[in-house]
């Protein structure tokens, strides 16, 4: 976006901006400009050929810019400053959900070991005194609590994943 903001501020067109994006970034962005480029020089306007890269990138904020353009070839205003605006907006998501990502690192890591804890503990006692755990094993009532206490820790673990997943 900022190489196409300082090629329209240097007098470029559009069209002409997006092959600067071919030639000067390496791939896959500059394969899916000129994939859009071919298709406009081979008779498809520029919103179907926007349209075509958004669906192929799947990116949200591909999306983001191509609504933008759109919409700045309908009302008017300063491309270059539109785009500029976007660059940063973008570069701000990243460091937040990078922000998140850290400071809910903890609490992931938590629900890994109370996850694993009582796993690794039935383990360890099957190694240290099987003989203790047989008991459970061999009775009715020990195998349902072990059930229980298995679909429990899936319902903790899932729980705790609710809870750190932030959604943007």
């Amino acid at each position: 976006l900022t190489v196409m903001a300082n090629a329209l501020r240097a007098g470029f067109s559009f069209q002409q901006a997006m092959d600067t994006v071919c030639r000067e970034l390496p791939p896959p962005i500059s394969e899916e400009f000129g994939i859009a480029l071919r298709e406009i020089h081979l008779g498809a306007n520029l919103q179907d050929a926007l349209f075509n890269m958004g669906t192929r990138a799947g990116s949200e904020d591909l999306d983001m810019v191509i609504s933008a353009v759109l919409n700045q070839r309908q009302a008017g205003g300063n491309l270059a400053q539109i785009l500029e605006n976007i660059a940063g907006t973008i570069r701000e998501r990243a460091r937040i959900k990078g922000e998140i990502k850290t400071l809910t690192a903890q609490g992931r890591i938590s629900g890994l070991v109370i996850g694993f804890l009582p796993v690794g503990l039935l383990f360890a006692l099957l190694i240290i005194n099987p003989g203790y755990i047989s008991t459970m094993l061999d009775s009715s009532l020990g195998v349902i609590l072990l059930g229980i206490a298995f679909g429990s820790e899936l319902l903790g673990a899932f729980i705790i994943s609710r809870i750190v997943k932030i959604d943007y």
